[in-house]
């Protein structure tokens, strides 16, 4: 009888103690402890396909730790909260950004840690579960701005297709046209000089201008200070010469039509007076 009650303590003692062992390492799997990794969260507000928990995460192309866990963020619906498990030898800093990026066309999903300096703080690790800054992936990108592309290409097809209208093709044919017969013009024929006479004058003329539009420009450079002066003073004094001058016709005009209409009344002021006989 006391051999079978030591049999059942001796089970019950192992039975119990393998459960407490068993609740052991779920304690420590449910709070880190035992692991050499930090967890932080990732959030994104577009769409999470093709990744699953025990994708890859890396930096820059390094892997330094996997996915955890992926759920709807509890505070806020419109994103998703992605855990991930890091090397703890990983310091990650606070100008580091996580996105999401896809194997070629297989599908499957990773997490990419770009960015970070060494100047950069790391990410406080003490207040709870840090989090890791993210941005668009460049497929999300590009999905954003491709209506965008698909429109301003559409008004570029469009745009092109006016250029050749019938009416444009028309009218570039008849300038193709003209500039044929220019052309055809100015080809030298033997025996006919005076073409060769005409662009010969008209170089010359050409080289003329550019001569005197060089003289004109040194003139102006010379004289760059008096022409200041004109300006500020001299344009002032041939102003008010001009005003005076013109107030001296209009005087002169005057005496002119006064003398005109009654040349006695002008020089003697009453006309019927005359002048006195002695």
């Amino acid at each position: 009888m006391e051999t079978h009650v030591n049999y059942l303590r001796v089970g019950s003692f192992v039975i119990g103690g393998f459960l407490a062992m068993i609740a052991f390492i779920l304690w420590l799997n449910k709070f880190g402890f035992g692991e050499n990794v930090q967890t932080y969260h990732i959030y994104f507000t577009g769409a999470v396909s093709g990744l699953k928990s025990g994708n890859a995460v890396q930096y820059r192309g390094v892997p330094i730790g996997k996915v955890s866990k992926i759920e709807i963020d509890p505070k806020n619906v419109e994103r998703i909260m992605v855990s991930v498990k890091i090397d703890k030898k990983v310091l990650i800093k606070e100008d580091m950004i996580a996105s999401l990026e896809t194997y070629g066309l297989t599908g499957i999903s990773y997490i990419q840690i770009n960015g970070g300096t060494a100047a950069a703080k790391n990410i406080n690790t003490s207040n709870g579960i840090p989090v890791i800054k993210s941005k668009s992936s460049l497929l999300e990108q590009v999905s954003g701005t491709l209506p965008d592309i698909l429109k301003k290409m559409d008004g570029l097809v469009s745009d092109i297709r006016s250029m050749f209208s019938d009416e444009n093709r028309e009218a570039f044919s008849q300038v193709l046209k003209n500039i044929s017969e220019i052309t055809a013009y100015f080809k030298p024929k033997e025996g006919d000089k005076s073409k060769d006479t005409f662009l010969f004058e008209l170089t010359q003329a050409i080289a003329n201008l550019n001569t005197v539009l060089r003289e004109f420009s040194l003139l102006i450079n010379d004289n760059k200070t008096g022409l200041r002066e004109f300006t500020t003073t001299g344009l002032n004094s041939f102003t008010r010469f001009m005003t005076e001058g013109r107030e001296s016709l209009a005087a002169i005009r005057r005496v002119s039509e006064s003398l005109e209409r009654s040349p006695s009344r002008f020089f003697y002021n009453d006309p019927k007076e005359g002048v006195p006989v002695r």
